[in-house]
């Protein structure tokens, strides 16, 4: 533009017209999502007077821009998870859902019971708090799998969003490259990527890298390439690997395609795969707890009589489950697990891993909750059923497995869903116990015989069909030195002597044949014949003493108060590797202990969600403070920017007023 008057004012006009525009935009667009602050700067001309390029731009510092994506991650990651884990802890807090509560009940009952074995009443309110035990174990189970149900279709929909703002973002990399350096670039698409990306910033841990063309690359924080000059990524959700329900998320990018790892996501999709983590070992920790109870409620109804005069039977299923196949198998064998019965106590938490080294050959691992395998034990078939020794788990083995197949393990993860009740009548509780001993009235010593505890009943005792097998040891008599001879029930078959010296303590255990230099005869008395009794006092020759089948005591609650001590026993094995007393909790500790862990997963997130959020807040202030509006700043331009927008007018109506004055001049 020339040097002259009209020159200078009309280049005056045309740039405060241009910053007029710029703080106008900036003035209106103040709550605008995503918009960042324009400014224009005027250069003054060059090759003579007056205003010369203008150039307007964003200001935004992208370091502070990155700063606040990272901690848009990490507050909507700990937001959604404490979301989810806040949901589990309301539900294990309500009463109605305890089963903590149920279990206390039921015990409750079982002494209510014990007060009059002998009648139905107090029968029939136990069989009423099993069965709403039993109840509460489904409901909670259930609960857990629709919440498990509801993470995964969260993951879905975001998956759905993440590939939209993805398509997003490319979409205005290319519109912005069209334009990019030219009259014509509009800055408003750069507002709108900016925005697309802090989305997806809520969805994920993202990286960015602005390009010389206006583009913006996109990675994941792994690594991963999301969006790049020659297309755009998009993520699928698949089934999980062995495990269907636990589905889980790749990446397709051309013609590459990769798994991705969950526990590097971060953001809202972080948080919900966090959360189904912290969920997974509480359905195992439940459904450990509902073997152990089952277990110890059978083994222990099995020792005692019922009301129809016959050996207790089981009062719940025991659960099994098939085990899972990875996709890589390539031969046709399968597992099923299963609970040994009578070894509840042994069963952890832990999911397992059986990888065959051969068709017969195959290792066993335990798996922690970050899927790390400690090796417990190898095997080979035949035979095909293989029990994991202090596990109390046992697994069957079929078809034709291939060298390194592999199938995943899990013995409770729907075990208190699987427990079924057996026993339906009050009769069926056996609250009496089965064997009584009896000391003969024509005794001359003041001892009595004590039943120490029953053991077994079943296979390899000396019990038979209801009753005592006439071959078992049942009469005790005392000779002439104070030793203590055992017979068979015909009072004249022999089985062992035990010395005077055991002073008749646990005589299952001390009796040899023959006496006294024998060998022992019951090696595992808890085995066969499945008891054990003491002679306690003193004993004198020909004292007699017996030990029968309790036929018609009905009266007796012995066993009755054994199962209802069993709330304050030590029966559920805490998920470490011992398996001693000291590794154990009752089943009211084991529930409450499972409470916790949910609860302190929750204050933990919620901690950290503060935590997050305070560090959101304070970069997204920063940020504002340099991208953000300042109305003030922006009024106060105004006002200059008019003023200097006058003068300019004014400049070119001078001009105009010189030059009809030289016009009229001449004339």
């Amino acid at each position: 533009m020339g040097s002259d008057l009209l020159g200078i004012g009309t280049s005056g006009v045309l740039a405060h017209q241009r910053l007029l525009q710029t703080t106008s935009n900036n003035i209106v667009n103040t709550n605008s999502q995503g918009y960042v602050r324009e400014r224009t700067l005027v250069y003054t001309n060059t090759i003579g007077l007056g205003t010369g390029d203008m150039v307007t731009s964003r200001i935004i510092d992208n370091y502070i821009q990155g700063e606040v994506q990272r901690d848009t991650s990490a507050y909507h990651a700990s937001l959604s998870r404490f979301e989810q884990l806040s949901s589990v802890d309301t539900l294990l807090g309500d009463k109605s859902n305890s089963v903590g509560a149920a279990i206390t009940s039921y015990f409750k009952a079982f002494h209510t019971a014990n007060e009059s074995p002998a009648e139905i009443g107090g029968r029939k309110v136990t069989m009423t708090e099993l069965g709403g035990m039993l109840d509460r174990f489904h409901t909670l189970s259930a609960q857990f799998d629709k919440q498990t149900d509801n993470i995964n279709k969260r993951i879905e929909d975001e998956t759905r969003q993440v590939n939209g703002l993805l398509t997003s973002i490319n979409d205005l990399n290319y519109a912005i490259m069209r334009t990019h350096g030219t009259p014509e670039e509009n800055l408003m698409l750069f507002d709108q990527r900016d925005e697309a990306i802090r989305l997806l910033a809520e969805k994920m841990d993202i990286r960015t890298i602005p390009q010389a063309n206006g583009s913006m690359l996109v990675n994941m924080a792994t690594g991963h390439s999301l969006v790049l000059d020659g297309g755009v990524a998009q993520f699928q959700t698949t089934a999980g690997n062995p495990d269907s329900r636990s589905i889980e998320l790749k990446v397709t990018l051309g013609q590459n395609e990769a798994r991705i790892d969950h526990t590097t996501l971060s953001g809202v999709m972080g948080g919900l795969f966090a959360a189904r983590d912290d969920l997974e070992p509480t359905k195992r920790e439940l459904g450990q707890l509902a073997i152990v109870m089952a277990d110890a409620m059978n083994r222990q109804n099995n020792l005692g009589m019922d009301l129809d005069n016959e050996i207790g039977e089981n009062i719940f299923s025991l659960p099994s489950s098939k085990g899972l196949p990875y996709s890589s198998n390539s031969g046709t064998g399968a597992v099923t697990v299963n609970v040994t019965p009578g070894k509840g106590g042994e069963v952890t938490s832990s999911d397992y891993e059986i990888q065959f080294s051969s068709a017969t050959s195959f290792d066993v691992f335990v798996l922690d909750k970050q899927g790390n395998r400690t090796s417990l034990a190898a095997g080979t078939t035949p035979p095909t059923t293989f029990e994991i020794l202090g596990h109390g788990i046992s697994v069957d083995l079929g078809g034709t497995p291939a060298t390194g197949d592999r199938f995943l393990l899990q013995p409770t993860k729907n075990a208190a869903a699987q427990i079924q009740q057996l026993i339906t009548r009050p009769e069926d509780l056996a609250l009496a116990s089965t064997l009584k001993g009896e000391k003969s009235s024509n005794n001359f010593g003041g001892a009595d015989i004590k039943l120490n505890g029953i053991f077994n009943t079943g296979a390899g005792s000396g019990f038979t069909a209801n009753t005592l097998d006439p071959a078992a040891p049942q009469v005790v008599k005392i000779d002439n030195s104070g030793n203590y001879e055992v017979y068979a029930a015909d009072g004249t078959t022999l089985i062992g002597v035990a010395p005077a010296a055991t002073k008749g303590q646990n005589l299952m255990a001390s009796i040899v044949n023959p006496f006294p230099a024998g060998t022992l005869v019951y090696s595992d008395p808890k085995q066969s014949p499945g008891y054990e009794f003491s002679i306690t006092g003193s004993v004198k020759p020909k004292d007699n003493f017996k030990v029968s089948y309790n036929t018609n005591g009905f009266a007796d609650n012995s066993n009755g108060l054994v199962m209802a001590e069993m709330q304050n026993t030590l029966l559920v094995r805490k998920n470490n590797s011992g398996n001693t007393s000291n590794d154990k909790m009752t089943l009211s500790g084991a529930y409450s202990s499972l409470v916790m862990g949910i609860g302190n997963s929750t204050s933990e997130t919620r901690n950290q969600l503060k935590a997050n959020e305070g560090k959101l807040l304070q970069s997204t202030s920063i940020f504002e403070s340099v991208s953000g509006v300042n109305l003030e700043e922006e009024a106060a331009n105004l006002i200059r920017f008019q003023q200097s927008y006058a003068a300019s007018a004014q400049v070119v109506s001078t001009a105009k007023l010189i030059f009809d004055t030289l016009l009229s001049s001449v004339r």
